[in-house]
């Protein structure tokens, strides 16, 4: 597998994984890939050169598949996400961590989450099951990311642009602490 295209994406926060499934059913959302559980891995140079030019460099582990996958710096436009992304399955997960390691990256965070994905229409919906909450995330053409969004409830106001690390970095600032892995069974897990 491997796929290179320009990402346009919002996230939808909800209150639970059971009120989401239930209006994706309702609009008659198909579900494609049942619910996993990802593990996934951002590297990352000393100071963080990546994470400062909104750049990433991601290690997701889905079960015994490994993916690494490239995004680019959010694009002008600021009611969607849009950034270019190259993604690629890879064979042995342990021996793409220790190319960029020998590269001189670093894992710099951890994140987790459950995900189910479906086919509503011409979108690829992903609903998020995150230790922050449930997100349903809409990719497509602006123009139906909008009416679905509008036909699950929600306005151009409710819309998360955010990274999952840039909500949880919000999150720890509201706390008044530092930035922690987002992981499941612990709220404390850092690198």
């Amino acid at each position: 597998m491997s796929d290179s295209h320009r990402e346009i994406e919002v996230k939808l926060r909800f209150d639970s994984p059971e009120n989401a499934l239930a209006k994706l059913h309702a609009l008659g959302a198909v579900e494609s890939t049942p619910r996993l559980f990802e593990d996934n891995l951002l590297f990352d140079r000393a100071h963080d050169p990546l994470h400062r030019a909104r750049k990433a460099l991601r290690l997701r582990r889905v079960g015994d598949r490994a993916i690494i996958t490239y995004k680019g710096p959010v694009e002008g436009d600021h009611r969607h996400k849009v950034r270019v992304e190259h993604e690629t399955e890879v064979a042995d997960g342990d021996a793409a961590e220790r190319i960029f390691l020998a590269l001189g990256y670093e894992p710099h965070w951890r994140y987790q989450k459950y995900r189910t994905e479906f086919v509503l229409e011409q979108l690829h919906v992903c609903l998020d099951e995150t230790p922050l909450g449930c997100f349903v995330e809409l990719e497509g053409s602006p123009d139906d990311i909008d009416r679905t969004a509008e036909k699950l409830g929600f306005s151009v106001g409710d819309y998360v642009t955010a990274s999952y690390r840039k909500l949880l970095e919000l999150e720890a600032g509201r706390q008044g602490r530092r930035p922690w892995d987002l992981v499941f069974n612990t709220q404390d897990a850092t690198r």
